[in-house]
Parts: structure tokens; C-alpha cells; sequence
């Protein structure tokens, strides 16, 4: 018996590829990667976190020193932007050894899993299918993922977005720590190339920001739902 006569569809032989990340992210993707790399090193993974939750001029000096020696930040990011990569790096770094090992991905692929563009086939005709650029996945999707493998959890995880999407910048920075933490302890991955995107210019986009958070959170819920419904 195969396994279509047991009831069960068998898997595509030739899956569609993730869609490749936006361009837009290609510069936080690749600082991320460039941080996982960095924070192999002991020495380098303790400095990053040391610098969590703290604004840029309250970091100790070997924070600086592990981002600033290598180049881990661009020379030419100030500002908000340069608070965020900060930031991200220290998120980074303070997660669990288990995880920094793992070095979990996010499902729509990072800098490393990144497909490439569509080729034009050598006879010059279009592509069979034209992908959309892929936005990676939102902290709100996320914390629709983490309630989806937990329903336990639903109501501390909703409450803490509601509180977290209000925040001014320096609000958002203290809280992100405890957020990841609880991503990390559920098990679902965190998209930190689109999260650097998201917190990078806060202050000016809060309100796109955090009204696509709360969109995908509870998009996906429903959509879950919805699958969990069609299957019984």
C-alpha cells in the first residue's frame, strides 16, 4: 500500500522554493549572520550581551570594541539605527547556549538559506513564476507561532504584544529581552534580520510597525484555527 492509498497526499517531487528575502533586508540579514558568526567566540558573545537592553552610550567599551573592531557595524549607521543594530546584537548573544548552538531558522529562510533570484532561462523567456519578494517573518507572527505550539500561553503572550506595540523606543528596547526569551522558551525561532528592520527607524514608523505585528499575530492565529477546524 502506498502512501496515497493510506489516505495521506504525497509530497510534491519538485517543492516551489522559498521566495527570496526583499532586498531591503539583505543589510540586516547580513549583519545578524555576521553576529551568530562573532558570538562563537566566548570572549565576543559575552561583550554583545552585556550591552542588552542598554542605550548605545551606556554600553561597556568592550561592547563597542567586539561591534566597532571588526566592522559588525556599518560606519556609516547612526542614531536610532545604530541603537537597533546594538540591540539586536545583545538579543543575539544572550540567547541560551542550546539555542546559539542549534543557531535555529526561521522557516522563510535567512542570509545563509537566502534562494537566490529567479534566472532567466538561456532562450530568453520569462520565468515560469514570478515570486514576491518575501518580507521574512514579523515578531507578531512569531508570537502567534509560540501560541500555536502553547495554547497555555495565550493570554500572557497576547497581553505582552498589546503592552510591547504601545512603547515608545526606549519602552521597546527594555521589553524586547523578556519577549525573545519567551520566543526562545517555546521554541519558535526569531527573524532578527526583519527584526532589526522593524525597530531600526521605531520612532518615526511605530504606528506601520506595530499595527503589522498585531495584523500578522492574529492573522495567523486564525488561519490555524481555521486548518485545525478543516482537518477534524
Amino acid at each position: 500500500m502506498n502512501a496515497t492509498d493510506e489516505g495521506h497526499t504525497s509530497p510534491p517531487e519538485n517543492p516551489a522554493p522559498p521566495a527570496p528575502r526583499h532586498a531591503r533586508l539583505t543589510g540586516y540579514d547580513t549583519f545578524v549572520e555576521r553576529v551568530r558568526k562573532a558570538c562563537t567566540s566566548p570572549g565576543t558573545q559575552q561583550a554583545l550581551r552585556r550591552g542588552l537592553a542598554k542605550p548605545v552610550h551606556e554600553v561597556p567599551a568592550r561592547t563597542h570594541a567586539a561591534l566597532l573592531r571588526d566592522g559588525l557595524v556599518p560606519d556609516e549607521v547612526k542614531g536610532e539605527e545604530r541603537r537597533a543594530h546594538y540591540a539586536v546584537a545583545a538579543l543575539i548573544a544572550a540567547r541560551p547556549r542550546a539555542e546559539r548552538v542549534a543557531d535555529t531558522r526561521d522557516d522563510q529562510g535567512t542570509a545563509e538559506q537566502l534562494p537566490g533570484v529567479l534566472k532567466q532561462p538561456p532562450d530568453g523567456t520569462p520565468p515560469a513564476t514570478e515570486q514576491k519578494p518575501s518580507w521574512g517573518t514579523s515578531l507578531g507572527t512569531s508570537l502567534a507561532r509560540a501560541v500555536i505550539s502553547d495554547r497555555d500561553r495565550e493570554n500572557g503572550i497576547e497581553s505582552r504584544l498589546h503592552l510591547l506595540v504601545r512603547q515608545e523606543t526606549d519602552g521597546l528596547h527594555r521589553m524586547l529581552p523578556a519577549v525573545m526569551r519567551l520566543l526562545g522558551s517555546t521554541g519558535v525561532p526569531a527573524d532578527y534580520g526583519r527584526l532589526l528592520h522593524d525597530i531600526a527607524h521605531w520612532t518615526y514608523r511605530r504606528e506601520e510597525s506595530s499595527t503589522r505585528w498585531l495584523e500578522d499575530y492574529y492573522r495567523t492565529l486564525r488561519r490555524a484555527r481555521q486548518s485545525d477546524r478543516g482537518g477534524n
